[in-house]
């Protein structure tokens, strides 16, 4: 119930004292009667509502104390009948904002005070600076802005019109967006307001059943008649429906300060899952907030435990369905979602340090902001992080390296040395493991970002003021000129390097594969004209010549000659070696023929900005040295657009001219990045060196596997005369067991001997018979099976057959690879011996063969026998194979799978054809037949031509 405030009437009245009650409303004519009143305190009360005319009979009212009550709602027709007030105060109230005109009513205010901890100093406030300067007004020092951020605490009396604006959000304020329409969720954007008020209830992520009910409440500042609020379900505006649980109660506005709305999800469904969004839109823009709900069903399990490790740290999580888990690295958190089907996806870890201290200070160089009063010092502290680049052992180290590349190109404009310094860190960046720079390729083209920011920066750096620039470093040389095509007449370029004394026509250290010393580094020497160039008699002292370029007078001969007297830029890029042209996807139609070739030579770029470069009618003649031996070679540019921009080597325009020992030359009608790519033999000397071993669990477990076959072999073979086994069961299963083991004994003791030729090409043949020999004696097997099936009286196949088949064609196959390119069967990589992936028969004439059909297994344990074997031996060769062509720990796993699967095929096949060692029955042991069965069986045999038929006739022996 409502509190009124009713005075008496009386004329002896000069103080009217009702502060600290609990007056509530102030109705119309309350202090009707109380003419003599000069002085009104209300302070300290609950007064929410003051109704129009509530003042009216108080003519000599002087001094009027409404504050610290909880008034939110003010306009002229409140203050009625007070034409003497002097001064009011309406100080810790609710209200933001006063309307226009409140304070018409009172013409003889002088002094006015209506601080509130909501005050909004904006533009709906200049009107109360207008009028206090007209009416000659004080507003109270008291009276300070409490919103935006940048003017708290400030008095609003002193506050300039230009700074009280709408729509201009705090630092950190709002955190919603502006431009959502009717039909759309609120997204972030400048000028979103600064609400004093914005409250969601729940704030925090949900976890619910289904089936429970959940009420959201919103609670914002109501500016005006254009504040409302919307919600939103993962982006989609809801609608209102009881059906499904979803009841949207009706916006209610709270002393004109405050609108709330409230959302019920009465009957929670699975389909909630996600974001609920409360947006509130206003004259001044959009903000909003949201929360996330995880519905979880009542039958939810938990996604296993499972330990996770990167860059960043060591996670461990666990949680149920639906739901995060945290996994703790230091004092930052990641997360990892738990889908409904149980689970992981991939988690975030970007709120966790990376636990490198170089990628750390890697990523602190991204966040610093850039300017030209910092570039250069920047680049200088990069740039010594970047000499220890053979140490990275991130592709994000690349990653962030490029981007900062990237971003100091903007300002070679304005500091000349940066050029410098990025030509350094480039070069510095070609030391990085191939892998690595392979992997950031892929992950953000971080290599062909950073030499396309090489390509450009002569169109950035050279002027009429700086018409030439070089620049020398290890493994990149760089040189840029202006020239005027009018005057051009040709230009001839060579990149060498300082030599040890080395003989001619021999490398040098820096190209066999050490790192260069400083007076090795790259240098380019150009002159003008079309001189005679060669890299096997290059004149400068103790110098050896790499690469050579000439480009032709015809250069800027185009059908739109260039503006006569306009400049052109040249530039001209040498790398030491292809490493930052890193091709990523399947190239097998471009020039490297699918990774077959690799670029052999340093790789030599020319490019023009400022001029049109027309089609060449003479090509760019390009000479190339090549440290090693090489087949098969290709000249190619880089073209930056295939393969889904992430860049390839097209050989389309270049072609080879000439070959020299360690030299070869080229003709290109391209302006681009250059190199011959060849088919490396990776055999440097048959010199022995450093053996590269596999993992020890590799060598363990192939040596189980071969115990398993070899006395599984021998079993059988000792024992021939008296095993109940078909005579071609017999065969079948000794040769399967045979090219099995030698399948796995020459791939563990093999495949990384890849520094012999002889042996690596031995290992390659017999790797490709052994592996198609072994898949045929399967296929075999389960012909024979498909016929016992579906025979009924079948008839004994000639051997000769299934060996011309399981053991013939391998050998035709691999004869005819061999024949046509025996380089398939070596190279350097083990991994290359598998890609291209043979049988020596066991022809043992066994004793007195048993009826046909195996004593021991029906035809379908054979048949799921066979199968599981086949599956064995494909995961056998498919982790044997991933064991040698990754690297770190992967190279673990895929090792450790390989042992596990060759010790279960080698136990399998052992305690299958031995299945009188297995627990079932102990009496079950097919070794040793009837002695009268055998001796029946032996007889029957004894000519050749009617075995088949005194088998099928003889009565069947009885295994004990």
């Amino acid at each position: 119930m409502a509190t009124t405030a009713v005075a008496q009437p009386g004329r002896g009245f000069l103080r009217g004292l009702l502060s600290n009650n609990k007056i509530t409303v102030l109705e119309n004519g309350s202090f009707s009667g109380l003419r003599a009143l000069e002085k009104l305190d209300l302070k300290n009360n609950l007064i929410s509502t003051v109704q129009p005319g509530a003042f009216l009979g108080l003519p000599e009212l002087k001094r009027l104390d409404l504050s610290n009550n909880r008034i939110g709602c003010l306009s002229a027709s409140v203050f009625q009948g007070l034409p003497n007030l002097l001064r009011l105060n309406v100080s810790g109230n609710i209200f933001s904002s006063l309307p226009p005109g409140v304070f018409d009513e009172l013409p003889s205010l002088k002094v006015v005070d209506f601080a509130t901890e909501y005050l909004t100093c904006d533009c709906n406030l200049r009107w109360v600076l207008r009028w206090a300067r007209e009416r000659g007004a004080q507003i109270s020092e008291r009276t300070a802005c409490a919103f935006p951020r940048q003017l708290r605490g400030a008095a609003l009396r002193g506050a300039r019109d230009g700074q009280l604006r709408c729509g201009e959000p705090g630092p950190g304020g709002g955190g919603g967006g502006g431009g959502g329409g009717a039909g759309s969720p609120v997204s972030p954007a400048a000028g979103a307001p600064e609400l004093h008020t914005h409250h969601l209830i729940p704030s925090l992520r949900q976890v619910v059943f289904q089936g429970d009910r959940l009420p959201f409440q919103c609670t914002a500042t109501y500016l005006d008649n254009s504040t409302q609020i919307r919600w939103f379900h993962n982006r989609q505006p809801v609608q209102e429906d009881e059906q499904t649980g979803v009841i949207v109660e009706e916006s209610l506005i709270h002393d004109c300060t405050f609108i709330t709305s409230e959302l019920i999800l009465s009957n929670i469904h699975v389909s909630a899952n996600g974001e609920w969004e409360c947006a509130v839109s206003t004259s001044q823009g959009n903000v909003s907030k949201k929360v996330e709900i995880v519905v979880l069903e009542t039958s939810a399990s938990y996604c296993p435990a499972e330990r996770v490790t990167n860059n960043r740290g060591d996670f461990s999580t666990r949680s149920p369905r639906g739901r995060r888990g945290a996994g703790s690295a230091g004092e930052k958190q990641a997360w990892r979602r738990c889908d409904r089907a149980g689970r992981w996806e991939d988690g975030d870890y970007s709120h966790c340090l990376y636990t490198n201290d170089i990628t750390r200070v890697l990523y602190t160089f991204v966040l610093m902001p850039i300017n030209a009063s910092n570039a250069l010092t920047l680049a200088h502290q990069l740039r010594v992080y970047t000499a220890e680049a053979a140490n990275f052992s991130d592709m994000v180290d690349v990653l962030y390296v490029a981007q900062m590349i990237e971003k100091f190109i903007g300002y070679v404009d304005q500091i000349k040395q940066l050029t410098d310094v990025i030509v350094e860190m480039a070069s510095n960046i070609m030391l990085v493991d191939d892998h690595i720079l392979w992997m950031s390729q892929k992950e953000e083209k971080a290599c062909s970002s950073i030499v396309r920011s090489l390509e450009r920066i002569a169109a950035h750096t050279l002027s009429s003021n700086s018409q030439h620039m070089a620049v020398n470093s290890r493994n990149i040389a760089f040189e840029a000129y202006v020239v005027k095509p009018e005057s051009y007449v040709g230009l001839s370029c060579v990149a060498f390097q300082r030599g040890d004394g080395a003989p001619q026509g021999r490398s040098p250290p820096a190209e066999r594969g050490a790192e260069p010393t400083p007076d090795q580094q790259l240098r380019l020497r150009c002159t003008t004209g079309r001189p005679n160039i060669s890299l096997t008699s290059f004149h400068i002292k103790n110098s050896i010549a790499l690469a050579s370029i000439q480009l032709p007078p015809s250069l800027f001969a185009s059908p739109a000659p260039a503006t006569p007297g306009a400049d052109c830029k040249l530039q001209l890029l040498v790398f030491r070696n292809g490493k930052l042209f890193c091709s990523t996807g399947n190239s097998s139609r471009l020039a490297d023929d699918g990774k077959r070739r690799s670029v052999a030579t340093p790789v030599i770029y020319a490019g023009t900005y400022g001029c049109g470069v027309g089609n060449l009618s003479e090509p760019v003649a390009v000479s190339l040295r090549h440290p090693g031996e090489g087949t098969d070679p290709v000249a190619a540019y880089w073209n930056f657009e295939v393969l889904g921009g992430m860049g390839g080597w097209s050989a389309e325009g270049c072609q080879l001219a000439s070959r020299e020992p360690n030299v070869t030359s080229l003709h290109c009608r391209h302006l681009s990045n250059v190199a011959v790519l060849m088919e490396l033999s990776g055999f440097p000397s048959e010199a022995p060196g450093a053996v590269e071993v596999l993992h020890p669990a590799m060598y363990t477990c192939t040596a189980v596997l071969l115990l398993c076959l070899f006395t599984t072999i021998i079993t059988y073979i000792v024992h021939h005369g008296t095993i109940l086994i078909p005579r071609k069961g017999w065969h079948m299963l000794l040769n399967l067991c045979f090219h099995i083991a030698m399948t796995a004994a020459v791939f563990a003791g093999g495949i990384t001997l890849t520094g012999y030729r002889a042996v690596c090409q031995a290992v390659g043949i017999i790797l490709h018979y052994s592996s198609l020999s072994t898949l045929l004696w399967m296929a075999v097997k389960a012909r024979v099976l498909y016929k016992e099936v579906t025979w009924k009286a079948p008839q004994q196949p000639d051997r000769d057959t299934f060996y011309l088949i399981a053991s013939g064609i391998p050998l035709i196959i691999c004869g005819i690879t061999a024949a046509v390119n025996i380089h398939n069967y070596h190279d350097s990589n083990p991994y290359d011996l598998l890609t291209d992936s043979g049988s020596i028969s066991v022809t043992l004439n066994s004793g007195p063969p048993c009826p046909d059909g195996d004593g021991v297994h029906s035809l379908r344990a054979q048949f799921w026998a066979l199968v599981a074997t086949h599956a064995l031996y494909v995961a056998l060769w498919t982790f044997g194979a991933m064991a040698v062509s990754q690297r770190w720990y992967l190279n673990i796993v895929f090792s450790c799978l390989y042992g596990v699967t060759a010790v279960a095929l080698g136990l399998f096949i052992f305690a299958y054809v031995h299945p009188g060692l297995g627990p079932e029955d102990g009496s079950q042991v097919f070794i040793g037949c009837d002695p009268e069965a055998a001796r029946s069986g032996a007889s029957s045999s004894s000519s050749p031509s009617s075995a088949g038929s005194a088998g099928a006739a003889a009565s069947s022996p009885t295994c004990r």
